[in-house]
Order: C-alpha cells, then structure tokens, then sequence
C-alpha cells in the first residue's frame, strides 16, 4: 500500500513512543519519558528480517510523517490503544527529490 492510498484511508491516531536508552545491570531495557506522535496505525502481521537473518513476526505499521516530535527508530517502545510494542524495522519513505516524507515503523508486541 503506497502513501497516497493510506492517507486516504487510514485516520491520524495519537501513540506513545518511548526512544531506547540503554540496558541496565539487570539486562532489561531502559527507556526515555514517552511523546506523543501522531501516526497511522494499522494491525497487520507481517515478517521482518532481522540483522542476524532471524525472521521476526510484527503485529502494527506505523506511518509516522516526517516532522513528528519524535521519529521512532528499532528498539524503541510503543504504546497504542493500551497494548505495548517494541520497534523493529524502520524505513525512509522518501519523495522524487530524496527526501525523507514519512518513516514505516513495524512493531512486535512486547
């Protein structure tokens, strides 16, 4: 599904987008304080590779347009409609001129 036929069909929703900080002593994950960004959403399971060739399954397709406050980008956290998801895969859609118009962001359920 290209860019114009989404925006035509798929409303702005508000998520809540935490950036990955570090891991802790522990080894879990630490995160920044949540903003929110207006994206489209939409539920859809589709497969990611990951670096190490590892097939992911990603539930949620993020369109997020280029001026957000914040671009979410791989291992940041998610919330959308009360469920958590963590970033897997994140693409530069760019126009004819380079550049970047909006970023897709596919995310596992936490």
């Amino acid at each position: 599904m290209n860019s114009v036929t989404l925006s035509r069909h798929v409303a702005l929703e508000t998520v809540s987008v935490e950036a990955f900080l570090t891991v802790d002593g522990q080894g879990l994950p630490t995160y920044d304080s949540p903003v929110d960004v207006d994206a489209r959403v939409l539920q859809q399971t589709k497969l990611v590779v990951a670096a190490d060739g590892s097939r992911i399954k990603t539930a949620l397709s993020l369109w997020v347009p280029s001026g957000a406050a914040l671009m979410p980008d791989e291992q940041d956290r998610v919330t959308w409609s009360s469920k958590t998801y963590i970033v897997m895969d994140v693409k530069h859609v760019k126009d004819r001129d380079a550049q970047t118009i909006h970023r897709r962001v596919r995310c596992r359920r936490e």
